[in-house]
This record gives C-alpha cells, sequence and structure tokens, in this order.
C-alpha cells in the first residue's frame, strides 16, 4: 500500500472518529475504536483486493446491517443504549448517522468492484465493528440484562456476516495488489 494511501485513511480515520464523537457523544466509543482497529488491519493485514471473492460478502453483510438497524430502531436502542453511558439520542439523530454510515459501506462496495484500496478500511470496519463487534457486544448487553436487549434477534447475523467477510479477505493464499 503506497505511504499517501495509509495517510488519506489516517485522516478520514481521524475526521470521521472526531465526528462521530462530537454528534454522538461518548456512546458511540467503541465504533471509534474499531474504527481504529479497522485501520491497523487495512495498513498492516494482508487482505486481498480481490472484488469477485470479497463484494458478495460484503452485500450481504450491509443487508444484515441493514436489517439490524431496523431491528435496532424499532426495539429502542437508540433510547435505551445511550443511557448506559449517560448520554441520549434522538430518534432522527439516530436514523441519520446510520444512515451515513450505510452510505459509506455502499460507496465502498463501488470502490471495492474498481479495486480502490481505501474502500477496504470500510470494509473492515463493518467486518470488525459492524458484524463482529456489534453482534458480540448485543450479545452482551442481553446476557448481563438477562433478557432482550434491542438488537439481540440480529445480532447472531451481524456477527456471522463480519465472521464470513473477514474469512472472504483474509482466507486462501491471494493477497491484494
Amino acid at each position: 500500500m503506497r505511504f499517501r494511501d495509509r495517510i488519506i485513511g489516517a485522516v478520514l480515520v481521524v475526521v470521521v472518529v472526531t465526528a462521530q464523537v462530537r454528534w454522538m457523544g461518548s456512546a458511540s466509543t467503541l465504533l471509534s475504536v474499531g474504527l481504529i482497529i479497522a485501520y491497523l488491519f487495512w495498513i498492516a493485514g494482508r487482505w486481498k483486493n480481490e472484488p469477485t471473492a470479497v463484494l458478495p460478502m460484503y452485500l450481504i453483510a450491509i443487508a444484515v446491517q441493514c436489517a439490524h438497524f431496523m431491528e435496532e430502531y424499532l426495539t429502542g436502542f437508540q433510547r435505551e443504549f445511550p443511557k448506559l453511558m449517560g448520554y441520549e439520542w434522538s430518534d432522527a439523530r439516530f436514523v441519520a448517522f446510520n444512515m451515513v454510515w450505510l452510505a459509506m459501506f455502499v460507496l465502498a462496495a463501488l470502490g471495492v468492484y474498481r479495486r480502490v484500496s481505501l474502500a477496504y478500511l470500510v470494509v473492515l470496519f463493518l467486518a470488525l465493528a459492524g458484524g463482529v463487534g456489534n453482534g458480540a457486544g448485543h450479545l452482551l448487553l442481553s446476557a448481563m440484562r438477562g433478557g432482550y436487549f434491542p438488537g439481540l434477534a440480529t445480532a447472531p447475523l451481524c456477527l456471522l456476516a463480519g465472521i464470513g467477510l473477514l474469512i472472504k479477505l483474509f482466507g486462501g493464499t491471494r493477497v491484494r495488489e
């Protein structure tokens, strides 16, 4: 990966983390940490830049994320989760935040198709934070509550989509170009 790409990726991470914290408060901290981890995987990992291998699973992961967001919204995640960190989100803020991320995921799909390495930073974020972290987090929150926490029903799908996407990105022997 070119030095220029690494710098652009680092700037993107700083801008997104700053915007998330400013817009969503401390309740977005785990997503910010996930983006930083995704950046480290992106610059250091030997992920595949192979659209035919990655894109189908990535599109499935986006669809799962859409279903998960819908469940979260309909069951009140936007009210329950931020309370755990002493923060509040309006329905409109929660929807806008998720729509921005979903738009980034879709734009990244185009980047994967065109073999743009920066797109894989977003793909890795969806796999690690939106998939594995999000899925495991909802399972943990429900276990801590001793019952349903908003987002639980689709959390296993997020977890599986994240793992599947990581397998497509890092499995096999062919690596990024």
